[in-house]
């Protein structure tokens, strides 16, 4: 960020401060209404001495800002192999274009950077101790969708390019968790009927309100039973939520396993909901 400012910005500081000042001011026999221009002229001792100050301040500010750009640099080229760094090469990625050697930082990087190209839209990565897990995903329509085996094929290469050596990375990229949710949802019956439709205008609240909190979870984040409940008592003709059982799977696995807790990591890095037509119970509010 450059904040040197100009020697003329630098000497009205200067005089601002010295017209400010009601000593100077009596010794001089100044107006208090009088400006520097007025007041003194450009070849006077004062005007000389002020402008020569703003000058050499002018001139450190400078070498200040060469030293912010020298260090940004010598950051920028460094490779800080930590979760976040792993996670902005991963969006990094550009499909279809090699990699070349920066021998200044010894690192591989694209030579042009293509953003049309960078087809990772979700990353997630954990430490896992002994190796770095990496969630990824594509886009379809505003949500997260497998890459292609060809796609991640080439993305694991790049990762195993751009990686620090010795480093073991396990790359996945996967459909979402199904969630089924069962619950019964006390409403208002002036506002919903018993199925959840929204009496004004036919739409099903509850299950926008399920649909939407699964969406807006960060990808590779946490399914919460809790945050959850939360969410469907913000449905319009809701008045109370029970949450009796939620059950989880990984895409592709055909056998449902009951959540015991309150959280659950998906193996995916998003979460869509299953069956909810059929697992919602609406009971009328007494």
């Amino acid at each position: 960020m450059i904040m040197a400012r100009s020697v003329a910005e630098i000497k009205k500081t200067m005089t601002d401060a010295f017209l400010a000042n009601e000593t100077l001011r009596e010794k001089y026999g100044l107006r208090s209404n009088s400006t520097w221009s007025e007041s003194f002229s450009p070849v006077s001792l004062e005007n000389i001495i002020i402008y020569i100050i703003a000058s050499a301040f002018y001139v450190l500010e400078r070498i200040f800002d060469q030293y912010l750009i020298d260090v940004e640099q010598k950051v920028d080229g460094a490779v800080v192999a930590s979760v976040p760094w792993y996670y902005k090469m991963a969006l990094a990625f550009q499909y279809g274009d090699t990699l070349v050697l920066n021998k200044r930082t010894q690192a591989y990087e694209y030579a042009n950077i293509n953003e049309a190209k960078q087809i990772v839209k979700y990353a997630a990565v954990r430490d896992k101790g002994t190796s770095v897990q990496i969630l990824v995903s594509g886009d379809n329509a505003g949500s997260p969708c497998p890459l292609s085996n060809d796609v991640l094929t080439v993305f694991k290469q790049y990762m195993n390019r751009v990686k620090i050596a010795g480093v073991v990375l396990n790359i996945t990229s996967k459909a979402s968790d199904h969630v089924l949710i069962r619950a019964n949802i006390t409403i208002d019956p002036l506002v919903l009927d018993e199925s959840g439709v929204m009496l004004s205008d036919g739409s099903r609240p509850v299950e926008s309100a399920i649909k939407n909190h699964l969406k807006n979870i960060v990808y590779g984040g946490t399914f919460n039973k809790t945050k959850l409940v939360d969410a469907i008592q913000t449905a319009a003709g809701v008045v109370d939520v029970d949450l009796i059982e939620c059950r989880y799977r990984a895409d592709g696995e055909t056998s449902w396993t009951v959540l015991d807790g309150n959280n659950y990591v998906g193996k995916s890095g998003s979460y869509i909901p299953d069956e909810l037509e059929n697992s919602l119970t609406y009971v009328v509010q007494d």
